[in-house]
């Protein structure tokens, strides 16, 4: 294999032109019409496309090495260590354990008033407008579902996706409960009722991840919220855009002072919004049972929902469920999904988890999930039953724990919800 002139070198740094190539202090005549420069450009672009060439070589025989190694002896010059010096002894101001002297409503009220500041939040939101609704379709033998596509925020659309059972209306003799469904991150929101539009969509269907299709033959209004930056909603009209498919939304809500998991969470309120003042519902609900399912990524995003909404009567968090220090600010942070600048030091994750008592809150991890393990659901849950406990509400907050890696659970959650979560069902 031979680059053109160029004879492969026996070594990273004692290479030789063949002949007739240029070389550093060539003397040939140039163009008359080339300018010097002209000339060393050409040879610096040589130059690249031979250390890439050689770069990968290396790479493909696995005798790559870092350039810079080694490092002046003493020096700490990635930035991990010191983030994460600060990270492990920040001490949240807002903690809930250091203020216990506080009303608990009144620290409530303080602490939702921040973390809705941090997130860009609102409070008051523009009014929800239908942009478009679709037809009733057939996803399962007597389930139905139909799209909303809702203007939450200018040129921004959320898509809603109803299922309803037919007959159930009657059988229910009354209002509705509603089952809000938040998906993990692997595709979309069309996983909750059992459609595949990607090859990994099959392999989670096979785990049960149809949970929403699940809810609505328990007898629940199913409403699955298409997540920003996932499915329908992904990126399609920045283009280029960044690898990873919520990197560009993050840092854009930034710029604005707001943050990607403040939208979605804006997202989800404007979804209640909108059930609670609509006409188009198959049924009336009833809106002291609109519970919260999520999962992975949809668990991260119910979490902090359910904490700033008092609205969401219940929630039940898959896979997603860490103290912050030791998830987001232990690890790689892909995307900016759970970047909320300042929070640690303001709040961690049993904050939030007091900001939903005395509602029912549950948080459930396999054994071997490596992105949120269950030791981690158990220290929040743990942490934050002292401040449920002032509220008198301590069987309201709970762990489980189930055998597996992380992935989505259905008996076990449902054996959760029914127990914890809908307590009216």
């Amino acid at each position: 294999m031979r680059m053109s002139g160029m004879r492969w070198p026996s070594c990273a740094t004692c290479w030789k032109p063949a002949p007739g190539t240029w070389t550093r202090s060539s003397s040939a005549p140039r163009s008359p019409d080339r300018e010097p420069g002209d000339s060393m450009a050409s040879k610096n672009t040589a130059r690249v496309y031979w250390a890439a060439a050689l770069r990968r070589l290396k790479r493909l025989r696995g005798q790559e090495t870092d350039p810079y190694l080694p490092l002046p002896s003493g020096t700490v010059l990635s930035p991990y260590p010191g983030h994460k010096h600060d990270i492990d002894r920040a001490e949240p101001r807002l903690a809930s354990s250091r203020h216990e002297t506080l009303d608990a409503k009144a620290w409530q009220r303080e602490a939702r008033q921040k973390l809705a500041e941090l997130m860009g939040w609102p409070f008051t939101r523009p009014p929800v407008t239908l942009t478009r609704a679709m037809d009733w379709v057939e996803v399962a033998p007597g389930v139905k579902r139909r799209a909303f596509y809702l203007r939450v925020r200018p040129e921004t659309d959320i898509a809603v996706h109803l299922l309803w059972k037919d007959g159930l209306a009657e059988e229910l003799a009354g209002l509705a409960p509603v089952y809000l469904h938040l998906a993990g991150s692997t595709s979309g929101a069309h996983v909750a009722w059992g459609e595949a539009k990607l090859p990994i969509d099959y392999q989670r269907l096979g785990l049960g991840a149809d949970m929403a299709l699940q809810a609505v033959e328990k007898g629940y209004l199913a409403a699955a919220v298409e997540q920003l930056g996932f499915g329908e909603r992904e990126e399609r009209t920045l283009k280029p855009r960044s690898p990873h498919r919520l990197t560009d939304a993050a840092n854009h809500a930034l710029l604005l002072g707001r943050t990607l998991m403040g939208e979605k969470c804006w997202d989800l309120s404007a979804t209640i919004d909108w059930l609670l003042t609509t006409d188009a519902l198959p049924v009336a609900i009833d809106p002291a049972r609109i519970n919260l399912f999520g999962h992975s990524s949809g668990g991260s995003n119910a979490f902090f929902a359910a904490a700033l909404d008092d609205r969401i009567a219940g929630v039940l968090c898959s896979g997603s469920i860490g103290r912050f220090r030791d998830t987001i600010g232990g690890r790689r942070a892909e995307g900016g999904e759970l970047v909320i600048p300042g929070l640690i030091n303001w709040l961690e994750a049993e904050d939030i988890a007091a900001l939903i008592a005395p509602r029912p809150f549950v948080g459930l991890s396999g054994s071997a999930d490596h992105i949120f393990p269950f030791a981690g659901v158990e220290e929040v849950v743990n942490a934050a039953r002292p401040f449920y406990e002032r509220l008198g509400a301590a069987e309201h907050i709970n762990a489980v724990r189930t055998e597996g890696p992380h992935r989505y659970y259905p008996p076990e959650s449902w054996d959760a919800w029914e127990k914890w979560i809908d307590l009216k069902g």
